[in-house]
């Protein structure tokens, strides 16, 4: 079968490998689109401590059975697919962290998602498998795992209806949050960016858009929610963003430092705020079982809606050039579909 494989910044190429074989409780699945994720950019431009060379990259997978008869599932089925599944039985488990599971990727699809057939181990096949509904298509259905990321995200924030929301960045990620925010009834929903196609399209999904080239995001805020907003969610790596949200929360309020800063980033902050005015700060990565489940429902609700953030699709032999072009901001979301040509 083809595969993508990297093997290191800047470096990947179009091989063959062995088809995986499956052993009891796995499924065989012929991937049909897997979408492109910060995650892969960021590791084709730089490296990734824990992506070493020789991997296939990609997790937002989408596919068809063609063998194993496990839990309900036949061949032809169409499903989704979880990346990874928590063990349940480690400390984190226990407690209802599932994200945080000691063993989270010990179980991970073989050999990852820019590959044309994928074997599922028994831990993802019981809790991160998923058949489509047939209203929902297979490269919309991509979305379901960064979906599920950014419920887990807000989740966290303990997020209510009525709430306001400032999403700090235009990326796929703070789109689908300006989507899920409102779906969970945040108002107004803020957004702020830098990148023009990102925020044309923010513009249709947000209350408020922000471009921070051009405009001052804490008179804005200060403007549209005197005394500050209830919850932020930082999704961009960068640590002037985070602090930029820092003074922008109001009382009670909490931010998410959703994106991955480098390791030993240390952040400056008013640790007054933090005791006097009972600010939350957290972090998220990831997401459970029950936020996979939700993200797909959430898709199934309204395709149309989550679809149009999906700019580009094309074939594995173009994923290096759509690596490119991704870290140059010049699509929103991309999708590998396999049969494309």
């Amino acid at each position: 079968m083809k595969a993508l494989k990297y093997y290191g910044p800047g470096k990947v190429e179009l091989d063959r490998l062995p088809t995986p074989t499956i052993g009891p409780g796995e499924l065989l699945v012929s991937v049909k689109a897997c979408g492109i994720c910060a995650t892969d950019v960021k590791t084709f431009v730089r490296g990734h401590p824990k992506i070493a060379p020789g991997a296939v990259l990609g997790h937002e997978v989408v596919g068809e059975i063609i063998a194993g008869g496990e839990a309900g599932f036949a061949p032809g089925d169409r499903v989704v697919i979880a990346p990874y599944a928590p063990c349940r039985s480690c400390r984190a488990c226990r407690q209802g962290y599932f994200s945080l599971c000691d063993h989270l990727f010990e179980s991970s699809l073989d050999p990852g998602g820019f590959a044309e057939t994928v074997r599922v181990p028994q831990r993802i096949v019981e809790q991160g498998l998923l058949h489509l509904p047939e209203t929902l298509d297979l490269v919309t259905a991509t979305l379901t795992e960064p979906l599920a990321c950014c419920l887990h995200g807000l989740e966290a924030l303990q997020l209510q209806a009525g709430e306001s929301l400032l999403i700090i960045g235009d990326g796929p990620m703070g789109l689908l949050q300006a989507i899920a925010g409102r779906s969970l009834g945040a108002k107004p929903v803020i957004l702020s960016g830098l990148t023009p196609l990102r925020l044309e399209m923010a513009r249709t999904l947000a209350d408020v858009v922000v471009d921070i080239s051009q405009t001052d995001l804490a008179e804005v805020v200060t403007a549209t929610v005197p005394g500050g907003v209830d919850k932020v969610i930082v999704s961009v790596g960068d640590v002037g963003a985070a602090q930029a949200a820092f003074p922008l929360a109001g009382k009670g309020g909490a931010i998410n430092l959703f994106a991955g800063l480098p390791a030993n980033t240390t952040l400056p902050l008013d640790a007054s705020r933090i005791h006097y005015d009972e600010i939350r700060v957290l972090g998220t990565f990831g997401f459970g079982p029950a936020h996979f489940r939700q993200a797909l429902a959430l898709l199934t609700q309204n395709p149309t809606l989550f679809s149009r953030l999906i700019t580009t699709t094309i074939s594995l032999a173009e994923v290096k050039e759509a690596l490119t072009a991704a870290a140059r901001y010049e699509s929103i979301k991309t999708v590998v579909v396999m049969d494309q040509t």
